[in-house]
């Protein structure tokens, strides 16, 4: 006798998965990418020779955090992280220019 199909798949609605430290990893995807973005043009290094802007230094830091997301926690849920930064950069940006244009 074999069981029915519906009785092998794992009930994820009475059991979710709890992630400890995806919120975290979340936070600090979300704050490289702005810091990168916002600040990092602000200033330019001279690193052998080569002269760039700062935000170059940490912005590989995020494709870091996309990795152990992809990885750890799928990639449904690296997208939504990566979902996540982009809005933060549009509210980040909206807000700039907000400020810029106040009297």
């Amino acid at each position: 006798m074999t069981a029915p199909a519906e009785s092998l798949k794992p009930d994820l609605v009475s059991n979710p998965r709890h992630y400890h430290y995806y919120d975290l990893v979340m936070a600090g995807f979300v704050t490289v990418l702005l810091c990168s973005n916002l600040i990092g043009p602000g200033k330019t290094c001279i690193l052998f020779g080569l002269t760039f802007g700062a935000g170059n230094l940490f912005f590989p830091i995020s494709y870091i955090f996309g990795d152990v997301l992809t990885e750890v926690y799928g990639y449904a849920r690296a997208r939504k992280v990566i979902w996540a930064g982009f809005i933060a950069m549009i509210f980040a940006t909206i807000m700039g220019l907000f400020v810029i244009h106040m009297p």
